[in-house]
Order: structure tokens, then C-alpha cells, then sequence
């Protein structure tokens, strides 16, 4: 599609008013992305399920596919999740730099989830290369493509600090809410009804998919990009004032780059990188994902397996969803006490607080790991420890990418999108690697239709591990990151006083 396609009015947003209202918030900021969302939490929870429990690959090539398979698939989407930052960053069109990209991806989503799921089984080198081929189309080019550019529209939609926050608290609330309902309603009633039949999951997958396509495209047309309407003023008011002067070739160049950083185009990704860093806000920011992340994909991607196999037993319809609806109800009266709290003790003494009361739930969990009523109280603690950080973490992007426009003068929105989901599918495949070696490594043994085997205690202890040990570990190092950023923050305030 050619950018000059864009201009035609019918692909305007339909969002006029200079304030965010509630119209943009609840179609283009919830009911939009929820459905991609939603689809990325299923990926999350029980594509790596389908692939061990319904087409049983945990013994290819004796175990090692599935282990190495993620990390590499991951490294190749954090290079597209790179490309993607460049193009962003040298894209201009009357629809923003990042909003075009949502339409463009929006088909290909629908058609790449479905092709993960739909593969042939007869012959296993074409079945192993079509996963392969499938993995990266959804992942390295539609997802790439779409989530570099979701993630850029809270921080692009208004300069404004208040709106920009209430935005964050409800873009998070659909990870949140996407999260339940698949953890939820998918272990009570779907898995049990569809079992391990191929079939039955390519159905319900291409059902998915169908609804999630004309939702993206609402998240398209009911978003704006306020700043980069305002820098493209900024663009053209300079090249006015060339013209004026007589300084044609300025004028002619600035043409090429209104709407654009010109500075941010023309600098190198090592380049930008450096000035990132000049931003504590920047590193810390990326610090703190690295750890939440691997941290919450490894409890995610576990969590089925320590449910059926160590908390319950196999898809009894019961176990895992209390799991998710009793253990993370809090979550959902995050959405009116975040804000209150993060205003009272501030982003950061909020959030590393909060993770310290998490790692006292995961320990309570570590303390007794089979006995329901004990891990529910505990993951309820936990719950409430991760309200901050759960709404938060889009507007500590949006100030990081403020602070480094502060401290060098260039924004470096393309590459931090960048380089913020890279360490999303960084973490995503590193944690992959690590359960699929655990089971592969330590014996587990898929189930068969009428046959439910029993796991050894060192898969059951592996899968304790990853859901709610590693948490216990690392919480507390995450909330000492946020807490030296807080008194670095702290000190820097108090010498600009003096």
C-alpha cells in the first residue's frame, strides 16, 4: 500500500477534539487492542500446551526443538522489532508514523494466528518448517509490525502528563482484563471441551481471529497522534518561514521531513542508543522490564502446567481458574486505587513497594505449593503488591521518551518502541527456553486421550519453580531498581533547589 493512499480522507481518524475523550478511550484505547491483546494472552498461556500436549513435539530431535525453537524465533523478531523501529522513525504520512502501521497489519494478524494452529501432520520436516514459517509471520512481521506502534500510541497521543496516565491505567486494564478471561473462562470451559483434538483448536482459533480483525481497525480510526501533529506544525512553520527567507533547497529538505524529529531520522540506532542512555528514566525503565518480564513470563508460561500438575490435576475445570480469578481479582480495583496510591507515594516508592508485598505472596505460595487455599491467599497478596506496576509501565514510557527529549534535545520514539518490545520478545523466548528444558530435560510425559500419566516430583518441583520461586527471587531486586531511581530523582530535585 502506498503511503499516498493515506491522505485520502476516508482514512482519517475519526477523533477530532484536542483532549482525549471518553469515545477515544473506550474504542481506540480498549475495545481496539483488547482483541489483540486477548489474542496474545492465549499465545502466551497455551500455544506452547498445543505444541507439547496436542501435537506432543517435546520429544523431537530428543527435546531440543522446543528449547531451542523459541530463543531463536525471538532473536530473529527482536531484529524485525529493530527494522520495524527504523521505519517508524523514517515514516511520514498524514496519518502519523505509527497509526498506518495498524491497518497495514491488521489482515495479516488474523491470517498468521491462524496458521499457527493449522499445519500439516504427515510429514514432520514440512510440519517443523511450517511452524517455523507460521511462528515468524505472526510474530516477527504482523506483531512486530502492530505492537511497535501500539506501544508508541499513549506516548504520542498528548503531551499531557494527566490524560497521559489515565490512558496508561486502561491500556494495562486490558492485559488485565484479556488475562481473566482467558485464564478463566479457557481452563473451566474451553480446554476441557476441546481436549487435545487438532481440530477442535484450529476451529476455535480461526473463530478468534475473525472477531479480533475488525477491532484492530477500531483502534485505527478512533486514536490520534496529538505530538505528532504538533511537530509536523512545528515542520511546517519552518518551512514557511525558508520560503519566506528565499532559502528554497531548506524548504525543499524540510518538505521531505515534516512531521518528523529530522534529527532522530538522520541519527544511527548506536547513535540513538547512546542518547538514550543519557536518560536515567530510559535505563532504568529498560532494567526494570528485563526482570518483571522474564520474571512474569516464566510464572505465565507455567503456570497451566504447575495448576494441572502440582495444585490440581489434569483440566479438571477447576483449579486454574481460581487460580487466575481468585488470585488476581485485586488486580481489577487496580483500575480505581492506582492512581490515588501512585499520587499519594509517588510512581516509583508505589511500584517498588508494591513488589516487595508481592514477594511476600510468592513466598507464601513457595511455603506450601499444593495446598489451594494457601496459594490463593498468597497470589491475592501478590495481586495486590503488582497494582501499580501492572497500569503503569505505558506512562513510564512516555515520560522516559519525554526525558530523553529533555536531556539531548531528539526523540527517539521509533528505536525506544523498539527496543522496548525486543526486551518483551527477548524475555518471552528465554523463558520459553527455560520450561521447555525443564521438560524436556527432567522427564515429563505429554497425556494421551485416555490416559493422564503422573509427573516426577523433579518436573513438579520445576514447575513450583517457575510460577512462583523465581518471583520470590527477583521481586525484591526489582523494587531496590525502583528504589534507586526514587532518591536519585530525589537528589536531583533537591539541587536544583539550591
Amino acid at each position: 500500500m502506498k503511503r499516498d493512499i493515506l491522505d485520502a480522507k476516508f482514512f482519517d481518524t475519526r477523533i477530532r477534539e484536542e483532549n482525549i475523550g471518553g469515545k477515544e478511550r473506550v474504542l481506540g484505547y480498549f475495545l481496539g487492542p483488547v482483541s489483540v491483546v486477548f489474542l496474545n494472552s492465549v499465545l502466551n498461556n497455551y500455544l506452547n500446551v498445543y505444541y507439547t500436549d496436542v501435537v506432543q513435539l517435546g520429544h523431537v530431535w530428543n527435546g531440543w526443538f522446543l528449547t531451542v525453537f523459541p530463543i531463536v524465533v525471538k532473536v530473529l523478531d527482536a531484529l524485525t522489532f529493530l527494522l520495524m523501529g527504523i521505519i517508524v522513525d523514517r515514516f511520514y504520512s498524514r496519518q502519523g508514523v505509527a497509526r498506518p502501521w495498524i491497518l497495514f497489519s491488521a489482515p495479516l494478524l488474523a491470517l498468521s494466528f491462524i496458521l499457527l494452529f493449522f499445519f500439516p501432520s504427515g510429514n514432520r520436516g514440512l510440519m517443523l518448517i511450517w511452524i517455523f514459517v507460521s511462528y515468524n509471520l505472526f510474530y516477527s512481521i504482523a506483531y512486530t509490525a502492530y505492537n511497535t506502534c501500539h506501544t508508541l500510541l499513549v506516548p504520542l497521543s498528548t503531551r499531557n502528563r494527566e490524560q497521559r496516565g489515565k490512558l496508561s491505567v486502561l491500556t494495562n486494564t486490558q492485559g488485565m482484563f484479556s488475562g481473566m478471561l482467558v485464564a478463566v473462562m479457557f481452563p473451566t470451559f474451553v480446554i476441557p471441551a476441546i481436549g487435545i483434538s487438532r481440530r477442535n483448536w484450529i476451529v476455535l482459533m480461526a473463530a478468534l481471529a475473525a472477531v479480533m480483525l475488525p477491532c484492530v481497525l477500531l483502534e485505527y480510526f478512533y486514536t490520534r497522534e496529538r505530538v505528532t501533529e504538533e511537530s509536523r506544525k512545528r515542520g511546517e512553520q519552518h518551512i514557511d518561514n525558508v520560503e519566506n527567507a528565499g532559502l528554497d533547497h531548506c524548504a525543499e529538505e524540510g518538505k521531505i521531513n515534516v512531521g518528523q524529529n529530522a534529527a532522530s531520522h538522520k541519527r544511527s540506532m548506536k547513535e540513538q542508543l547512546r542518547l538514550c542512555l543519557q536518560s536515567r528514566s530510559w535505563t532504568v525503565l529498560m532494567i526494570y522490564l528485563v526482570l518483571s518480564q522474564l520474571t512474569g513470563f516464566l510464572a505465565s508460561f507455567g503456570t497451566f502446567y504447575y495448576c494441572n500438575w502440582v495444585l490440581g490435576s489434569y483440566n479438571d475445570g477447576y483449579t486454574q481458574a481460581l487460580y487466575y480469578a481468585v488470585g488476581n481479582a485485586p488486580l481489577g480495583l487496580g483500575l480505581f486505587l492506582c492512581r490515588p496510591v501512585c499520587k499519594k507515594f509517588g510512581r516509583q516508592n508505589a511500584m517498588a513497594g508494591g513488589f516487595l508485598l508481592a514477594a511476600a505472596g510468592t513466598a507464601v505460595c513457595v511455603w506450601n505449593p499444593q495446598n489451594i487455599k494457601v496459594v490463593l491467599a498468597g497470589q491475592v497478596l501478590k495481586s495486590i503488591g503488582l497494582i501499580p506496576s501492572t497500569y503503569m509501565v505505558s506512562a513510564m514510557l512516555g515520560d522516559a521518551l519525554d526525558d530523553v527529549e529533555e536531556k539531548t534535545g531528539v526523540r527517539c520514539d521509533g528505536f525506544s518502541s523498539s527496543v522496548y518490545n525486543i526486551v518483551f520478545t527477548l524475555t518471552t523466548g528465554v523463558a520459553m527456553c527455560i520450561l521447555n528444558l525443564g521438560l524436556t530435560q527432567l522427564g515429563y510425559v505429554a497425556p494421551e486421550m485416555d490416559d493422564i500419566p503422573l509427573q516426577n516430583e523433579a518436573v513438579r518441583g520445576f514447575f513450583t519453580f517457575c510460577t512462583v520461586g523465581l518471583p520470590t527471587i527477583l521481586y525484591p531486586l526489582i523494587a531496590v531498581v525502583l528504589w534507586m531511581e526514587t532518591k536519585r530523582v530525589k537528589t536531583g530535585k533537591k539541587a536544583k533547589q539550591k
